[in-house]
């Protein structure tokens, strides 16, 4: 038995089976905490599952496993990257793809590690001279990178990092998202600091995309955005690109819609994805996650509209499907050729989080589905594979590591 293997206890009373990590000494580290947990699929069609891994050193790891069999068990888990820099937000989750030939990219969030500078001296010699303190340097402007990581073995080596945005001014860059193009090629979109602005945050909608492997110049994609929130990328059915994002028109913060027809070279005019109206003074700190069904477009995010308030999900055309109740968050969506899925967290009476799930078929949501054995529950991931459905999260127990459990539900 490998000690790093992912190996399945089968709990057949439940109709399930679970992949435990950081519970078991089998399958993990239990003094390492273990988050945002992210399914895809590689060149093969087969689910690859990578997360992100902290120990006591507090150097974050970024790792993946597949596997084999539609995840009835997983390989051993391969590093991508290390480094305390290595951001671990939910709302900058480290992106993994696979291109045709099965060439690998990582994406991912970086902010350089700043220590911070010596106290000045106040005397010398040992002598009383007080000597006036020094004026303490300016703290640096804050900056943060998305960098990218490509590995042509199947993630046995990785090439060294670098940024996706060749600007080197020190600004902030996140929120991002980044996907395979038709044409092989990887898009990534993200927001940015508007360079000059006297406001607290003014950030706009950016995309690099590579040409031969190298990521030529950003693009402007749209100049007044929500400036803390979440972009989600879709290729859909026919080979377009869909970018959503939460736009900012006077406040109102709704989800708005750009699309490409040509792998990313023109783009139509913004569109409300559906028009909530939902007006703050602030970034809600939430965006959209969207997926591909046969029947078009899933999206999901949350509105604090006036009507209908909580995590929605639509049709691609923004018609309404479900609305789910107030304390749900963290909707994510998942297809294959068949069938939707919409997975969330839903906080109980206790306080406590569950992990719930809806099948979405002929774009209708059947009933909501309780994942047994979800307490402390959150930030799920799923994937549909030959029928099966394979949802991953995060355990986050009182005075606990997180964890992270991968359920298959038959």
């Amino acid at each position: 038995m490998k000690k790093n293997s992912f190996l399945l206890m089968a709990l057949l009373t439940l109709g399930l089976s679970e992949v435990v990590l950081a519970q078991n000494t089998h399958f993990g580290d239990a003094t390492h905490a273990y988050t945002l947990p992210t399914f895809t699929k590689n060149n093969l069609g087969e689910p690859v599952l990578y997360w992100t891994e902290k120990g006591d050193d507090n150097i974050l790891a970024l790792y993946f496993s597949v596997s084999k069999n539609g995840g009835r068990s997983f390989s051993d888990k391969k590093l991508i990257y290390l480094d305390a820099g290595l951001g671990s937000s939910r709302l900058m989750r480290p992106k993994l793809l696979f291109k045709k030939d099965g060439t690998m990219a990582a994406i991912f969030s970086y902010r350089k590690v700043v220590a911070a500078p010596a106290a000045p001296s106040t005397h010398e010699g040992g002598h009383g001279n007080h000597v006036k303190p020094e004026t303490p340097e300016p703290r640096p402007k804050r900056e943060s990178q998305i960098r990218y990581t490509v590995s042509k073995d199947n993630g046995n080596t990785w090439t060294n990092p670098t940024s996706v945005d060749s600007d080197t001014t020190r600004l902030i860059r996140g929120f991002f998202d980044a996907v395979v193009l038709p044409n092989d090629e990887i898009a990534v979109a993200y927001l940015k600091d508007v360079k000059g602005s006297t406001k607290h945050e003014e950030r706009d909608l950016r995309m690099v995309i590579t040409k031969n492997n190298i990521f030529q110049p950003e693009k402007l994609i749209d100049p007044v955005v929500c400036d803390c929130c979440n972009i989600s990328l879709l290729v859909d059915n026919n080979g377009k690109l869909n970018v959503f994002y939460r736009d900012n028109n006077n406040d109102i913060r709704d989800i708005a819609r750009i699309a490409s027809s040509d792998n990313g070279a023109t783009f139509t005019k913004p569109e409300i994805l559906r028009n909530d109206k939902w007006e703050i003074k602030g970034c809600p700190h939430s965006g959209a996650t969207s997926v591909a069904t046969a029947n078009g477009a899933l999206i999901t995010w949350f509105s604090g509209a006036n009507e209908q308030s909580g995590v929605r999900l639509v049709d691609e055309n923004g018609k309404l499907l479900k609305v789910l109740s107030a304390n749900a968050k963290n909707g994510q969506v998942s297809a294959d050729g068949k069938k939707g899925i919409f997975v969330w967290e839903q906080t109980t009476e206790g306080g406590a989080s569950q992990i719930f799930y809806s099948k979405v078929v002929s774009g209708k949501v059947l009933d909501d589905q309780l994942v047994n054995g979800s307490d402390y529950g959150q930030n799920a991931t799923s994937i549909l594979i030959n029928g099966k459905l394979l949802i991953a999260f995060e355990v986050a127990k009182p005075n606990q590591r997180t964890a992270l459990i991968v359920r298959v539900v038959e």
